[in-house]
Formats: C-alpha cells, structure tokens, sequence
C-alpha cells in the first residue's frame, strides 16, 4: 500500500508547528532577559526646600521581538537612603534587538531626609562609595492589550555611571 501525499504534507505540516514553537520559546525566553544600563543621575536644581535630579535609564532587548513596557513606579535610593520616588506612565517601545531610553525626573524634599542629608552630603567627595538603587516594577505587554506586571530592583555605583560619560 503506497503512502498518500497527504500523509508528507501533515508530517511536513508538523515539523514546521515544531519549529515555530522553537522559535517562539526561544524569543520568549530572550524577552525575559532584558537588561539596563543606569546611564545617568544629574541634579537638576536646587532650592532651599527641595532639590530635582533626573535619572537616565537605558532599557535593552536582546529579542528578535519587539517589546513594549509601560507604567513604570520606582523607589530612589543613594547610598541605602531613599530620596525619593518617580514614574512614567504612557507605553514605550523597545525595538527588536535594540533598546530605547527613558529619563525620569525625581524631587527631594530636605525635610523626608532628615538626619540623612548630612550622611548624603559627607559622601559628595567620595563618588565611588554611592550607590544608586532603583526599586520598583514596570508593566511588560506579553500579549497585544494585556500588561504583566514585572518587579526590579537593581544597583549600580555612581563611580560607573561617572565613567560612562567620562
């Protein structure tokens, strides 16, 4: 009994299922590994109850697809003392394979610091010893419409961010 061409067109049919599915997992799981650059913090103004700063941060994707993130809430610390809190809301786009950047802007109020001011200002002379630690979460589009809400916490020194631009 000889085989049908039916038969070759559904094996053919289910090896290329088996391989899109390779692919998807495999840019899904790229898409999990996103990755940051703290690019910059710059103090931005001064007054005698406040002070802005403005953080950059570099969002890259290392995916053949491209990802869209929106409604971003973080905490602001130096040095283990929160100085504040920012958010962006809106959707932003990072195209494939490439990576898009983000400024936020942060007040300061002197009297949230407290005591803290002073441990702030002792550690101006001292750039490698400050940490920069963002703490907070983002939304991720995992289907068109529908956000997941994904957690960060992340750290640099403000010595590297100091020798990016230096």
């Amino acid at each position: 009994m000889a085989l049908k061409p039916n038969f070759f067109q559904a094996i053919a049919a289910l090896t290329l299922a088996h391989q899109a599915y390779k692919y998807i997992r495999r840019q899904a799981a790229l898409l999990e590994k996103w990755d940051y650059n703290i690019l910059a913090v710059r103090l931005m103004g001064v007054s005698k109850d406040y002070l802005d700063l403005q953080l950059e941060l570099e969002l890259k994707n290392p995916s053949a697809v491209s990802l869209t993130v929106s409604e971003f809430e973080m905490d602001v610390y130096l040095d283990g003392i929160k100085i504040g809190n920012t958010a962006k809301r809106g959707e932003y786009t990072i195209p494939k394979y490439g990576s898009n950047l983000l400024t936020f802007n942060v007040r300061t109020y002197y009297k949230q610091l407290g005591p803290a001011l002073g441990v702030l200002i002792s550690k101006i002379g001292n750039i490698n010893e400050v940490k920069v630690r963002l703490k907070g979460k983002l939304y991720v589009q995992t289907v068109p419409g529908v956000f997941a809400p994904v957690p960060f916490d992340i750290t640099d020194t403000a010595i590297n961010l100091y020798k990016q631009f230096n």
